[in-house]
């Protein structure tokens, strides 16, 4: 258990770094505050399902 939960949180802490990160290439770029909000929130949305999709799949969480 206590594994499973350290490995989800490595999770979420990996889909934050990539949302900040697209979050600073749209900045970067030249977007507005609320263009900048909606690629962290998509970036962050993506890569998280995607994150816990391939350890459900290797079989790291999950039943």
């Amino acid at each position: 258990m206590q594994q499973r939960l350290t490995y989800v949180i490595i999770a979420v802490l990996a889909a934050l770094v990539a949302a900040l990160v697209g979050s600073l290439v749209t900045v970067v770029e030249g977007g507005g505050p609320t263009v900048v909000f909606k690629t962290g929130v998509a970036t962050f949305g993506g890569t998280l399902t995607l994150v816990l999709g391939v350890m459900v799949c290797l079989g790291v969480v999950g039943s």
